[in-house]
């Protein structure tokens, strides 16, 4: 189980890079201007030596160098004892999300959606737009961090009159495709194109070696949750945040 988790968090990690990375004693501290926590927090990983108080206190005073809250991304493979150390310390658990895999089969994709190799500029636009991602800083820091992936992208969208309302980003790595950012306007919503843009992205996955799919997903996301169970997804296992309460 641990192994397995160490895996899709590696994965999970190269297809959501960040500015900046330091290593301290096993753990991954990640740092992207403070946009979202999956790149401003700390990854517990990996074996190490030094003392849980102590590692915690040199988080902090790392974080807040820069200007940042200090997170924790937890697993149930994260070290024993940390999870309730962090609460003890006044972090709250915000965001528990859910990693889902799926063994990846032929299906049969939508000729409406539209998937390229690359992360091309109207894509990008669109994504972001699409997120309400509007922030000049934001913007910025999120088109470094796209393009920092070094691995193999897949961009789909689907067009209605000219116009984008849905898309999704998948990474392929080794044999695995993850599944990112997969997002509709709210206007065209219950049309059916979430499931159309992750049929096309996985099956063009799969024409390039992926042999297993995997995803995240807040626990609270109810639609997206029956979307991907649909789609054949099962939960492997749950990830949260430790992020101290102001």
């Amino acid at each position: 189980m641990s192994s397995n988790i160490i895996l899709f968090e590696e994965l999970s990690m190269h297809a959501h890079p960040v500015i900046r990375t330091q290593m301290y004693d096993g753990w991954v501290l990640r740092f992207a201007n403070g946009y979202t926590n999956r790149a401003n927090s700390v990854y517990p990983l990996y074996p190490s030596a030094i003392a849980l108080e102590k590692k915690i206190a040199y988080c902090e005073d790392v974080y807040a160098s820069q200007g940042l809250p200090t997170v924790f991304k937890l697993t149930p493979a994260s070290p024993q004892g940390l999870d309730r150390l962090l609460e003890r310390y006044g972090y709250e658990t915000v965001t528990p999300t859910n990693l889902m895999t799926k063994v990846l089969t032929t299906d049969v994709s939508s000729s409406r959606t539209i998937v390229s190799p690359n992360i091309n500029p109207i894509w990008q636009e669109n994504y972001f737009r699409l997120f309400g991602i509007i922030d000049e800083r934001e913007v910025a820091t999120a088109a470094i961090i796209q393009g920092n992936i070094q691995n193999k992208v897949l961009c789909g969208l689907i067009k209605e009159d000219d116009e984008v309302v849905a898309c999704g980003l998948c990474v392929v790595e080794r044999e695995y495709a993850g599944l990112y950012g997969v997002v509709a306007d709210s206007s065209f919503r219950n049309r059916g194109y979430g499931y159309d843009v992750c049929t096309s992205l996985l099956n063009a996955a799969m024409n390039i070696g992926a042999k297993t799919a995997y995803l995240q997903v807040m626990t609270d996301n109810t639609p997206a949750i029956a979307l991907y169970t649909k789609l054949g997804f099962q939960d492997s296992y749950q990830y949260w945040y430790r992020r101290k309460k102001i």
